[in-house]
């Protein structure tokens, strides 16, 4: 029986967590994609892959370890999936590191850290995927983002915005490039999210009724996670390119 993904290989990042990449993997897993998880944390991204797998027995789940900001740990996931399930076909690049902090004092070594994950590693895992994508006959590359490069990020967290509106830059020129093998992407950009971690370690950021927009009320990853299943669907085959924005009406695009 036909599903909504027919066993295409989805690759999520950092999907191990209590928050929007799990969610992903779990509703992709749900639509029949055969979903490798990948998280820095070993012990955690095998775990819940082998719930995810009793979850969802009627599709293939794998865990895989997977440091987003290295290369060579890159290469090797993605040559171990080809290897041993086939082409990727869908990617959510969702690994992203955040440490605030004013520019006038910021680590080097901090912004460095944040430059290699959320933008120098995403763009990597693109330009290892999308060849096989390319080869496949097409694909559907999710980038997982925010409206912090709208606003200059807010006064501290200049580098994490930089990375995000880098990682923009980087989703249309994947549309671009991609476009005449049948590769689309799309990023999905957010402000603040309930039921995550950080939810739970910064409590006061949720009590604000101007961190939460008209709706005065915030999304959570399972939102999250059907917009990205929309996006990696055959639903909308010409969306690409996009920078789609939920987050309450806490920021409108132009």
């Amino acid at each position: 029986m036909a599903t909504e993904f027919d066993g295409r290989i989805a690759l999520v990042t950092a999907a191990a967590g209590k928050g929007v990449g799990q969610a992903a993997a779990r509703r992709l897993a749900a639509g029949g994609a055969r979903v490798v998880v990948t998280d820095i944390h070993e012990r955690r991204c095998r775990a819940v892959a082998d719930a995810m797998a009793a979850d969802y027995p009627e599709t293939t789940v794998v865990g895989i370890p997977l440091d987003a900001g290295s290369r060579e740990q890159i290469d090797a996931v993605v040559a171990e999936v080809s290897r041993t399930l086939g082409p990727i076909q869908i990617l959510v690049n969702n690994a992203t590191i955040n440490v605030m902090g004013s520019i006038f004092d910021y680590d080097p070594e901090n912004w460095d850290w944040v430059m290699r994950v959320n933008l120098s590693g995403a763009w990597y895992l693109c330009r290892a995927v999308m060849p096989i994508m390319r080869d496949a006959g097409g694909g559907v590359i999710v980038n997982t983002s925010t409206y912090a490069p709208d606003v200059g990020g807010a006064g501290i967290e200049a580098p994490y915005a930089v990375s995000k509106g880098g990682l923009h830059t980087l989703t249309r020129s994947c549309a671009h490039e991609g476009g005449p093998h049948k590769i689309r992407c799309v990023a999905v950009a957010m402000g603040l999210l309930k039921n995550t971690k950080f939810s739970d370690d910064h409590p006061e950021l949720f009590e604000r009724t101007d961190t939460m927009g008209p709706l005065r009320s915030l999304p959570d990853p399972a939102e999250i996670a059907e917009m990205i299943a929309f996006v990696a669907s055959d639903k909308v085959p010409h969306l690409t390119g996009e920078i789609i924005n939920i987050s309450g009406g806490a920021y409108m695009r132009n």
